[in-house]
């Protein structure tokens, strides 16, 4: 019986002892659980910080994008705008000789069909300016403005326009040539 007894007590020991162990097991596992709800909350944190990064750097280069392709955009207008003015300024010494054969006294004098024929594309040349959205100013009795008026010569108080030499023209708000006056 003693024998019986010593595998009763070993039997009980073992359990005790594996008891002992799923108790330990259990603990490790419930510290485990913790430790891993832990990492993971943090591991979302640092998640959460990259989503957020990563948006507001995609938020920058839309910005960005949309920065830049506004600037096109206006890069585009003022090149336009730029090529218009120097064709106009190309054009407008042609304007300026039909301004001086229309008004020279020998033009009186020639040919009707001669006349009709330069009137006419005059007017055509004209209609292509005006269809550039060019403009011309400067008339004699004008206020001088010498933004606009350029004086080749002041024979008095120099504020009103006297003669056109050249007439000026702008498109729109800018100034393309000044109109070259003499002023009294």
């Amino acid at each position: 019986m003693v024998k019986l007894r010593n595998e009763n007590e070993d039997l009980e020991l073992e359990m005790e002892a594996e008891d002992e162990i799923e108790d330990e097991s259990l603990e490790i596992e419930d510290e485990t659980s913790a430790d891993k709800q832990k990492r993971l909350r943090e591991k979302l944190k640092l998640t959460e910080k990259d989503k957020m990064s990563a948006l507001e750097e995609l938020q920058r280069a839309r910005a960005d994008f949309l920065n830049a392709r506004r600037r096109l955009d206006e890069e585009k207008v003022s090149d336009r705008t730029r090529m218009i003015a120097g064709l106009v300024e190309d054009i407008l010494p042609l304007a300026d000789s039909f301004d001086m054969a229309l008004s020279d006294s020998a033009f009186a004098t020639a040919p009707d069909n001669l006349k009709k024929g330069l009137q006419g594309i005059y007017m055509q040349l004209s209609s292509i300016l005006k269809g550039y959205g060019a403009e011309a100013f400067g008339q004699t009795g004008d206020a001088f403005d010498p933004n606009i008026h350029e004086a080749l010569a002041d024979n008095g108080s120099g504020s009103v326009v006297k003669d056109v030499i050249l007439k000026g023209y702008r498109i729109g708000d800018r100034i393309i040539r000044h109109a070259k006056v003499t002023v009294e």
